[in-house]
């Protein structure tokens, strides 16, 4: 069973929506483990990026959510460090393919650019799809030896 304790962060731009799937983390089972940001107050994601990247490397069993505007800028800086695979996502097509393929431990959102509707539905398949393994372990292993920190 999947652990259910479910990290998530965001930078001010993401505060609203994080708000909203922590609300929703909560009501479905999960123990949503809130990084921050606590305001609306303009902040920078990679310090985000970087609390989730620890928090992920601390407890591989777990699955994060990041969110900034674009969900661009904070993946990026998530995925400076070994292990983390951060996926930005928009639909739920994309969350689907990010774990089954990639085994993405990290779904990174953009608020600027999905309705909380959309939010949901993408945390909710990325919560309950599983790797595929097989052809798609190698490509993870792969990526897994690529970062710095």
């Amino acid at each position: 069973m999947p652990n259910t304790i479910i990290p998530i962060a965001g930078d001010h731009r993401g505060f609203r929506l994080k708000a909203r799937l922590a609300a929703w983390l909560k009501a479905n089972g999960y123990e949503p483990h809130d990084l921050g940001a606590d305001s609306e107050e303009r902040c920078d994601s990679i310090d985000y990026a970087i609390k989730m990247a620890d928090e992920i490397r601390a407890h591989p069993d777990r699955r994060g959510v990041i969110i900034c505007g674009s969900g661009n800028g904070i993946a990026m800086a998530a995925n400076r460090y070994k292990a983390i695979r951060a996926a930005v996502c928009l639909n739920r097509d994309m969350a689907k393919a990010a774990r089954a393929h990639n085994d993405a431990n990290i779904l990174a959102l953009g608020a600027d650019f999905m309705t909380p509707e959309e939010a949901i539905a993408c945390v909710e398949i990325f919560l309950t799809t599983e790797f595929l393994g097989g052809r798609y372990a190698e490509r993870r292993e792969r990526l897994n030896d690529l970062g710095g920190l």
